[in-house]
């Protein structure tokens, strides 16, 4: 499951495109209406799944990458709080010392900049429209 998973992260434009062209394909070969116009929705939801992508590629891997290490500790906390110590703590044993004032600053401030910075996307993908 987990290798198919990360296999699918390789390159999910071009497994969407391979979707568009089987769309394509079932709307040629359908019997009734309702079948063409089922699969003429599906072309277009995944032509825009597919235009999201590509334009979210536009964005530099420099800045994806400074991202991703920026958040990935932050992540690993929260996860080992709440996944380790909590929901799995009478199994585990799991126990993470308190963390300080400051800690949960910077983790706030990691998490409030992703959302601020989707949701600046999001207002200005609105507004470019």
């Amino acid at each position: 499951m987990w290798v198919s998973l990360l296999l699918g992260l390789i390159d999910p434009v071009e497994k969407i495109t391979q979707a568009i062209v089987k769309a394509r394909a079932d709307g040629l070969n359908a019997q009734t209406e309702q079948e063409r116009i089922a699969s003429a929705e599906r072309i277009k939801s995944l032509e825009a799944r597919r235009d999201v992508m590509i334009a979210e590629a536009g964005v530099s891997r420099a800045n994806i990458v400074v991202r991703t290490f920026l958040a990935a500790p932050v992540i690993f906390i929260l996860w080992k709080l709440f996944i380790w110590d909590k929901a799995l703590g009478d199994y585990t044993h799991g126990h993470t010392d308190a963390l300080s004032p400051e800690m949960w600053q910077i983790i706030n401030i990691v998490i409030g900049f992703y959302f601020l910075y989707e949701g600046a996307i999001g207002v200005t993908r609105l507004i470019k429209r």
